[in-house]
C-alpha cells in the first residue's frame, strides 16, 4: 500500500510540476480561471510605473496576463502567453478609446465563471474585436510587473492616462 501511495504521489507531483511552469492549462490555470486580477490605475506616467512595483504576482509563473494603456489618443493592447520554454509571445494592437474593449472583457470574464481557461476566454474576444495584431516571440520573462508594464505607459500619449493590468491565468 505505500508503494502504491509513493507512485501516487509523485505521479500527481510530476503533474503539478509540469503546470507549475505556466506554459500549459492545467491545474493551476483552472485555479486561476476562477480568481483573474484586475489592477487600475490612472495618472501621471511616473506614478502609475511605481504602483506597478506593488503588484503581488510573480508574472514567470502566470500563463496569460494582460495589459491596456489609454493616452490622449490611442490605447496599447499587449496579451502576455508564457510558452512551454518559459519565454512570452505577446501581441500587441493600437486602438482607439477602450472602454468597448474593456467591457467586452469583462463580460467574458463573468460569463466564463472561471470554468473554462479565462486566459482563452480573453483571447477570444481581443481576436474578435481588434483583429490580427503584432507578435513577438522568444520574450523573457519580466522580472517584475514594473519591468513588464512600464514601456506602454512611457510610450503613452498625454499626462493623464489609464493603464489597467489583468491577470487572468
Amino acid at each position: 500500500m505505500k508503494k502504491h501511495t509513493l507512485i501516487v504521489t509523485l505521479i500527481a507531483a510530476a503533474l503539478l510540476g509540469g503546470a507549475a511552469n505556466g506554459a500549459s492549462p492545467g491545474p493551476r490555470c483552472k485555479a486561476s480561471s476562477w480568481n483573474p486580477e484586475l489592477y487600475s490605475f490612472y495618472g501621471a506616467k511616473d506614478t502609475i510605473v511605481e504602483k506597478f512595483a506593488n503588484i503581488p504576482a510573480k508574472l514567470s509563473e502566470r500563463r496569460v496576463f494582460l495589459q491596456v494603456t489609454q493616452g490622449d489618443s490611442s490605447a496599447d493592447v499587449k496579451l502576455y502567453e508564457q510558452q512551454k520554454d518559459g519565454t512570452f509571445t505577446v501581441t500587441e494592437w493600437t486602438t482607439k478609446p477602450t472602454s468597448r474593449l474593456l467591457a467586452k472583457i469583462d463580460e467574458a470574464i463573468i460569463a466564463n465563471k472561471g470554468v473554462n481557461c479565462v486566459g482563452e476566454q480573453v483571447k477570444d474576444v481581443l481576436a474578435q474585436e481588434l483583429k490580427e495584431g503584432k507578435v513577438s516571440n522568444g520574450v523573457a520573462a519580466p522580472a517584475s510587473p514594473k519591468a513588464a508594464f512600464a514601456h506602454s505607459v512611457n510610450q503613452a500619449s498625454g499626462a493623464f492616462i489609464k493603464s489597467i493590468v489583468i491577470i487572468l491565468c
